[in-house]
């Protein structure tokens, strides 16, 4: 064996070692959790969200109306109406739950369920989880 063939063969040995060890895009579900200071007072929320890709679908919670889809576009605002509660308020299906780090969203606006606009957004964080 010529040392240009056994050069050769050991990368191709290296090379089919690491792809054995590494993980590919895994197909899936996330979840997306609001948490708030109105728990069940809430009517509507203005919300943002940045993904790496479009997510397949973004489907809302139990109750609750999406306005605004389909998402698209890895930057998409989101109105959500209905008796909004700390908890999963939307589930996303994406092409890869690894990336889940690589997902945000932001509460932009909320109003209680009299429709009247909220005019502090203290205590609103939203969280992106598997």
């Amino acid at each position: 064996m010529t040392a240009t063939r056994r050069t050769l063969l050991t990368a191709a040995v290296i090379l089919l070692a690491a792809c054995k060890n590494s993980t590919g895009p895994v197909a899936g579900t996330l979840k997306v959790n609001l948490t708030t200071p109105n728990s069940g007072f809430d009517g509507a929320a203005v919300i943002a969200l940045t993904s790496p890709v479009p997510p397949t679908s973004v489907t809302p919670a139990a109750g609750l109306a999406l306005w605004g889809g389909p998402v698209a576009t890895t930057n998409a605002r989101i109105v959500l109406t209905g008796t909004l509660s700390t908890g999963t308020i939307l589930t996303l299906q994406v092409d890869d739950v690894n990336k889940v780090g690589q997902y945000s969203v932001t509460v932009q606006q909320v109003a209680a369920t009299t429709y009247q606009r909220r005019t502090s957004l203290t205590g609103y964080s939203v969280t992106v989880t598997k």
